[in-house]
Parts: C-alpha cells; structure tokens; sequence
C-alpha cells in the first residue's frame, strides 16, 4: 500500500500592513480633532470675571453664574466629537473591527488630552497668579478648566458607543463584496 505524500497548505497569516495603517489613520484622526475640538470650546466659552482684593482673586457675582460652562462646554463638544467620529472610524475602517476598536479607545483618549490642553493654552492666564501683583480692584477673566474625572470620559465613552452601535446596526461591508 503506498501513501500520497500529504501537503499543507501554509498556514495563511494576516496581513498586518494594511491594520498598522489603519491603526494610525483613526489615532491621527483622533488627534487632529482633539486639537480642533480645544480650540472650539474655547471659541465657545465665556470667561467668567472676577475682581482682585489683597493678592487675590474673587468670582464676582456674574462670574459666579457662569462658573460651571466651562466643563458644559467641554462635555458638549467631546459628546458631539465622540458621536461623530466613532460612526466614522466604524464605518470608514472596515479591514479589522478589533483593531478600530482599539485604535478608537487609545484615539478618543488622546484626543481628550489634546482638546484639554489646547483649550488650556488658548484660556486666559491664570487669575489667581496674576492676582499676585495686581492692584486692588482689578479685574480679570477666569481660566478655562474641564472639573473632576467625569469630563474627560465623555469622549472615550462616546466614540466607543458609537462604533458599538455602528457595528450593530450597519452590516459589514467586506462580506457584501467578497
């Protein structure tokens, strides 16, 4: 009895070039519009004022009401970023879910960060040094400022939802094509 020689077929790997490249385009993504969502919230927002007594600085009563739409501002805009760009990296980067996912967590993160500290450099100066040697009665703006944890999640927590709602409502587009 004589045995056919068995061939294998090699083993079929992944082609990790095109994920690398994608991996990249949704943290780019992310990043550029992190930096363009600082600039946006801090186009939106409103400095509240306040007054220097004795090397200090003090909410008037106005600066007082306005004092929380800092942090409103910044959820507004990280909701609306997360939203749209976690449907458009699910949509648009369709070669591995996994890795978009993964690539959209470390983005939105990144992208938090970014719109943070951009925000952070286009604000006014802090008041509370400038109290220092300032005279009494001067008046100056407040100092943009995103308060507690709770903020600085709304983006990652959004763009994740939105991808996850993507993948569930919008069928794969390879499988339509292959």
């Amino acid at each position: 009895m004589t045995y056919a020689p068995v061939t294998h077929a090699p083993p079929v790997r992944p082609q990790w070039g095109p994920i690398v490249v994608q991996f990249a385009a949704v943290l780019a993504i992310f990043s550029a519009a992190g930096a363009g969502c600082g600039w946006l919230w801090s186009r939106l927002w409103d400095p509240p004022q306040g007054v220097v007594f004795e090397g200090k600085w003090y909410l008037d009563e106005e600066g007082l009401r306005g004092v929380f739409s800092s942090t409103g501002w910044f959820v507004v805009v990280a909701a609306g970023a997360g939203l749209v760009l976690g449907v458009l990296c699910a949509l648009v980067f369709d070669r591995s879910e996994l890795a978009t996912l993964l690539a959209v967590l470390l983005g939105a993160g990144l992208a938090t960060f970014l719109m943070w500290r951009v925000g952070l450099e286009l604000s006014p100066a802090d008041p509370h040094e400038l109290a220092r040697s300032a005279a009494d009665g001067d008046r100056l703006p407040g100092r943009i400022e995103a308060s507690g944890l709770s903020p600085h999640l709304v983006l990652p927590m959004t763009a994740l939802a939105a991808v996850a709602l993507a993948y569930a409502l919008v069928p794969k587009r390879r499988a339509a094509r292959g």
